[in-house]
Parts: structure tokens; C-alpha cells; sequence
């Protein structure tokens, strides 16, 4: 097990020397990265190729068509960034509503020329994914700890703004002030539309249905499908363009990103089938670690094989059985679990992690140095969020 861990650390130095020793594309180093850990992991190659085909499938579906939408409308309608302060009430905005990496694409303009702004509204967005409703992670958290989203709202809230907050101040200490000004203005309606409809999905798949069942719930699922958003957004973008310009729609300056997103996907599709992130979460259940057990068991999934998602399902289902050995069984107790396992999925976003890549690209980095903002903010809000549940559960 110990060798099986130690290939993804390794994994990550072989596709950053990949890029940044050999030159390669995001997309071919990531490729050739799989390779050699298919031979080192003793995986069937007939599983990896399986695997690593069906990952890059999900994630252009679900995160891929929604960059090209970014890309397009910032080409067409949208030339400036947000202001600071909308860039931050877009991210808090955007990760209440469908995957991080898919709404983070979506926001792609709003920090083009201004890292600091798309850095931190980057953070701000997988801070509230990770720990508000009606985010699908939070309300999958909530369901399989047998608790009510609004019950994680208590903790979750709070919790997600120190997040975002922690976030912002390292991005600050590593990313100079940005110089270009911000600019709000109605073009940005063609963002903003389909990141209504993606947080309108969220809130129509919470248990209970507040949108109904049947047609009504149907209409919402399909009207906020990546295929759906794209054509909204790319129509709204045409339209606020003023002028039909078919030489920007022919561009693809989106291509790189596209790829880098889908070879990511297909990485963390073969890290998760190869089991490796599962054993090692189990060692660390333990009634004795308390708060902290949660929390290690989901960053633990997050850090090895890159889903949030697949972090707060595997973490919440290890520890409902658990929660009265660790003494988190009463309504506040289930409360604070649920948000440690929020603030472990946040931790540790890099190279198997679509929205890494996407990040990365909106704010112009390198890998080794996203590795040291991206990778590390995310360690610095998950660790902060953790310190402030762990001072909560002496009291609660």
C-alpha cells in the first residue's frame, strides 16, 4: 500500500517535468504520465485505457463544453475582468450551483488579465461548494449523514466564508495587485443566465424536490445540462457581441484547456479505479481522532484521485456508521461532521482535479507555481476551516 500511495506524488513531479522539462502539452503529458503509472500500478492496461476513456468522457462533458462557452463569450462580448468585490460574490454565487470546474469555466472572463481576482474567486467558489447548500456536495453530505441541508447551513455558512477568506490572503501574499480595472455591465448576463440555471439544478435534485417531480423537474435538469448552458451562453455572448464576428466562434484559443480538462478527468478516473484512495481513508478511521477523523478520510479520496464529489459520497458513507464512537451523533454533532467532511474535500486541488487546470489557465500559471498558489490555497483554507471545527466542538 505504502509504494501504491507514493505513485501520485509521484505522478504529479512526472507531468510537471513533462511540461516544464520536455515542453509537453498539458493534455500528452498527463497521457504519458497514465502510462507509466499503469505499468508501476500493475493495472490491466485493457482498465486503465477503460478507465481513463470514460474519465475524460464525464469530464468534457460536465466541464469541457462549459469551456468552450467561457472561452467563446469572453472572446465575443466579455474584454474586461470583474471588480474585486463581484469577482468574490460570483465565486460564493457560482459554487452553490452544478461542479465547481464547470461553473468556474463558465467564469472564465471574469478574471482575464487580473490573476489575483480569478485566483481568489476560484477559492471563494470551491470553498462554497464544498460546504453550502444547495451545493451538490453539501446537500450529498448532508443526505448520507441522515441530516437536513439547512442544518449544515449553521456550520456550513460561516464556516465557507473564514474559508474564502483564508483563500483570498494567500492569494494576495503570492499574486501582485491586479491592474486592470473591473467593469460590470449587461453582456455579463450571458454568464450569469446559465450560472442561475446550474444553481437552479442544484436546488431541483434536493431530496424532497422543492421544484417538484415529474415534467417540471425534468424541464429544470435538461434546461441546465452542459450541452444546454453552451448554446445559451453562446448565443447570449453572439447577441450582446453587436455584430456577427464568425472569425472569433472559429477561434480555439479554447483547444489546450479543453484537452488538459479531459486528460485530468480520464487521471482521476484511473487513480479511483485503482482503489488506492479507499484503503488509505480506512486507516484513518478511528474513534479517537474525533472531528479530525472525517475530515482526513475525505481529503485523503480528494488528494489521491481528485472528485469532490467522490471524496464526500466515499468520506460521509466511512463515517455515518461511526458518528456515535466519535461523539458526533446528536443534530450539531452530524452538523460539524458534515462540514469537516466539506472542508476535506477542498483538500488537497492539483493536477487530477479539472479545476486545477482551469484555474491555472484563467490566471496564466505555470504548473509548479499553481501547484504552490492553487494546491497550497486550498491546504491553507481546508486546514483553517478544520482549526475552526475543532474550537466549535469543544464548545458544542
Amino acid at each position: 500500500m505504502l509504494l501504491a500511495s507514493l505513485l501520485v506524488p509521484l505522478a504529479v513531479v512526472a507531468i510537471v517535468l513533462f511540461i516544464e522539462r520536455l515542453r509537453l502539452p498539458v493534455f500528452l503529458a498527463i497521457l504519458a504520465t497514465v502510462a507509466i503509472y499503469a505499468i508501476a500500478s500493475d493495472m490491466a492496461i485493457y482498465a486503465v485505457t477503460t478507465a481513463f476513456g470514460q474519465g475524460f468522457a464525464a469530464a468534457v462533458e460536465q466541464a469541457g463544453l462549459l469551456v468552450i462557452a467561457g472561452s467563446l463569450v469572453s472572446a465575443l462580448a466579455l474584454h474586461q475582468p470583474l471588480g474585486t468585490g463581484t469577482a468574490a460574490a460570483a465565486g460564493v454565487l457560482a459554487g452553490l450551483g452544478g461542479s465547481p470546474a464547470g461553473a468556474l469555466a463558465l467564469l472564465q472572463p471574469a478574471g482575464q488579465d487580473a490573476p489575483r481576482r480569478a485566483l481568489g474567486l476560484a477559492l471563494t467558489l470551491l470553498a462554497v461548494a464544498a460546504l453550502v447548500a444547495p451545493s451538490p456536495l453539501a446537500v450529498t453530505t448532508a443526505s448520507v449523514l441522515k441530516i437536513a441541508p439547512r442544518s449544515v447551513a449553521i456550520v456550513g455558512v460561516p464556516l465557507a466564508l473564514i474559508a474564502a477568506a483564508l483563500g483570498w490572503w494567500h492569494v494576495s501574499r503570492q499574486v501582485p495587485t491586479d491592474q486592470t480595472a473591473g467593469h460590470l455591465r449587461w453582456a455579463w448576463l450571458a454568464v450569469a443566465i446559465p450560472l442561475a440555471l446550474l444553481i437552479a439544478q442544484s436546488v431541483a435534485q434536493i431530496p424532497g424536490a422543492p421544484f417538484g417531480l415529474g415534467q417540471l423537474r425534468d424541464f429544470y435538469l435538461g434546461m441546465s445540462a452542459p450541452a444546454t448552458l453552451t448554446v445559451i451562453a453562446i448565443t447570449l455572448g453572439v447577441l450582446f457581441a453587436g455584430r456577427w464576428q464568425p472569425s472569433l466562434l472559429a477561434g480555439r484559443s479554447w483547444a489546450p484547456l479543453l484537452l488538459a480538462v479531459g486528460a485530468s478527468g480520464g487521471l482521476s478516473h484511473v487513480l479511483n479505479e485503482s482503489g488506492i484512495s479507499e484503503l488509505l481513508a480506512e486507516q484513518a478511521l478511528h474513534p479517537r481522532y474525533g472531528i479530525l477523523t472525517p475530515f482526513i478520510a475525505a481529503a485523503i479520496v480528494k488528494t489521491m484521485q481528485g472528485n469532490s464529489l467522490t471524496a464526500v459520497l466515499t468520506a460521509s458513507g466511512m463515517i455515518e456508521p461511526m458518528l456515535p464512537a466519535l461523539g458526533l451523533d446528536s443534530a450539531m454533532g452530524r452538523a460539524l461532521a458534515a462540514a469537516a467532511v466539506g472542508a476535506g474535500s477542498m483538500a488537497i486541488c492539483h493536477v487530477n482535479d479539472p479545476f486545477f487546470w482551469i484555474a491555472a489557465s484563467m490566471a496564466r500559471l505555470s504548473p509548479v507555481r499553481a501547484l504552490y498558489i492553487i494546491s497550497l490555497g486550498s491546504l491553507v483554507m481546508a486546514v483553517g476551516a478544520l482549526v475552526v471545527l475543532a474550537t466549535l466542538r469543544q464548545f458544542l
